[in-house]
């Protein structure tokens, strides 16, 4: 088991005048090797919630279990939980600063106490992983395009060898085939390399092709938590917390209640998420 959130609830600057309760009692668990979204309207809890995943905040009520251990412990490793559970914020590039890519990557190996050598291998590995181009490993990282860049910054993630990785609004100003070829690449370490994927996203598109498991924050609180096609059936509950569905699962639903579908019968309830199901849909409806 990677997570379990025991009634948490987090308060920021608790007794002043300023206090804001972020989160309340929530309870959850996340299993190793789950692909999870996490989804809210601005200021519904999401990013404190993940910044107890790695221990940037500890709980003001409840525990954080990782891997068993109640991650509040005074004996509790911090520094080993952030070499297993990865961060990459929102504009990682930001966070790109040596002189090449190479050298960027090596950074959290040797921070880790490896030795050079071995620190350059998880760094081509990595770079690697995210199918970043051999003939770009030297270039400076700050003349590469968004979507390189994006992807430099996610091996040096990577590199550190982590069990799960988290993901705040990775596609955040990237252009259409930059965000396709990222979406392609967490799924890839999540289906092939086994790696936990959390990842938090204002695109209802971004989390459908993605995970298999949506939680819906609001006003600190769970509000919804199930696959995608559980959670995207429920348009007018997500509407009344500001957020939507996918507008291709919008387009379905009205094609499906004006008789697009007429030879066929549908589940109650069934949903599309994705326009890959869209598209096998429709061309099975056209070929009958």
């Amino acid at each position: 088991m990677a997570f379990i959130f025991d009634h948490v609830s987090y308060t920021y600057q608790p007794g002043t005048a300023y206090s804001v309760d972020a989160l309340t009692d929530i309870s959850f668990q996340i299993k190793d090797g789950d692909s999870v979204g996490i989804i809210g309207h601005t200021g519904s809890g999401k990013s404190t919630l993940i910044q107890h995943m790695n221990g940037l905040l500890l709980p003001t009520k409840g525990a954080v279990y990782y891997d068993g251990q109640d991650i509040s412990d005074k004996d509790f490793n911090k520094s080993a939980l952030r070499s297993e559970v990865g961060m990459v914020f929102q504009y990682p590039e930001t966070q790109l600063f040596e002189e090449t890519v190479i050298k960027d990557v090596c950074f959290g190996p040797k921070n880790q106490g490896l030795s050079e050598k071995d620190a350059m291998l998880r760094a081509y590995e990595a770079l690697k992983l995210v199918s970043f181009p051999d003939d770009s490993f030297d270039q400076s990282p700050f003349s590469l395009s968004g979507g390189e860049q994006r992807r430099a910054a996610i091996a040096g993630v990577l590199a550190m060898k982590p069990k799960t990785l988290i993901l705040d609004e990775p596609c955040a100003g990237l252009d259409p085939a930059g965000r396709n070829e990222l979406l392609t690449l967490i799924r890839r370490m999540n289906e092939e390399e086994g790696i936990t994927i959390i990842l938090v996203s204002h695109s209802m598109d971004d989390i459908a092709e993605t995970v298999k498991r949506v939680i819906v924050m609001d006003e600190g609180r769970i509000y919804m938590d199930g696959d995608p096609h559980y959670v995207f059936s429920h348009e007018e509950e997500l509407l009344k917390v500001s957020l939507s569905v996918p507008p291709v699962t919008r387009l379905m639903d009205r094609l499906m209640k004006n008789g697009f579908f007429r030879e066929r019968k549908m589940p109650d309830g069934y949903t599309v998420t994705t326009a890959r199901e869209a598209c096998e849909l429709i061309c099975s409806e056209i070929s009958r």
